[in-house]
């Protein structure tokens, strides 16, 4: 009978043999290393420990720190004790500088109050030539009305005249000496008259509005001369204040 072969149960077979093969020879490799092996490895790993460590402190040894030099000794104080000149010579310097010290602070004081009371002055000053403008403003305002009241004023005196001239065109109608109709004659005296009238009002109420304007000037005149008087006074304080801090100055001089 011929024998069958199997592939795949060789295959298995072989594995195992093989298997079996090489766990001996690792067994043998491993028993082949001896202790001097293990000791160069153990000499080789701490070789590499002792460079690496080396390597790692160069740079530290290359690169000093530079420390800063260290700062001079003290001198000596000269702790002897004062003598009693010394020590009134002191107190006099002492005084000196608070007297100087106060008295500059006088003269400050003063500027202060001299610079305080110039500027109150300013302004009451400003306020004073702001009113003496108003007041001007108003009295060319009725300088202006009066004018033009004088101008309707003319204006009716001419028309009142005309208006004359037609009322004795009127007495002489009654005889027949104009061409025109005594009723004619009278409505032209009345268009006159009433003419006249409405001038006469123009010029009362140009009159009227002169006055007004008369009165706010006054009003602005009278409060600017208010402002100017509290001027005058203000200024005289920043003079009297000035005036001290001068002496004072020259005092300490």
């Amino acid at each position: 009978m011929k024998s069958l072969i199997i592939p795949g149960a060789n295959l298995k077979a072989q594995v195992k043999t093989m298997g079996a093969q090489e766990e001996p020879s690792k067994k043998k490799e491993f028993q082949k290393r001896t202790e001097d092996d293990i000791d160069s490895f153990l000499s080789r790993k701490e070789f590499s420990k002792t460079s690496t460590a080396q390597t790692s402190a160069k740079p530290a040894q290359e690169a000093p720190v530079s420390e800063p030099p260290p700062p001079p000794p003290p001198e000596a104080e000269d702790r002897r004790p004062l003598t009693e000149e010394e020590q009134e010579s002191q107190i006099k310097a002492a005084r000196a500088s608070r007297a100087e010290s106060e008295a500059y602070q006088d003269v400050a004081v003063l500027r202060k109050k001299a610079h305080a009371f110039g500027h109150k002055a300013a302004k009451l000053y400003h306020k004073y030539k702001a009113n003496e403008a108003k007041a001007q403003k108003c009295s060319q305002r009725a300088v202006a009305y009066r004018e033009k009241a004088e101008e309707r004023t003319a204006k009716a005196k001419g028309l009142e005249e005309k208006g004359k001239g037609f009322e004795g065109e009127l007495a002489g109608a009654a005889s027949g000496q104009t061409e025109m109709s005594p009723e004619a004659l009278r409505t032209k005296i009345a268009q006159f008259e009433r003419k006249v009238a409405k001038q006469n009002e123009l010029v009362r109420r140009n009159e009227s509005k002169a006055a007004t304007q008369t009165a706010k000037a006054a009003k602005f005149r009278t409060k600017a001369a208010k402002f100017l008087e509290q001027n005058k006074l203000f200024e005289s304080e920043a003079k009297r204040y000035s005036k001290r801090a001068d002496n004072l100055e020259r005092a300490g001089i």
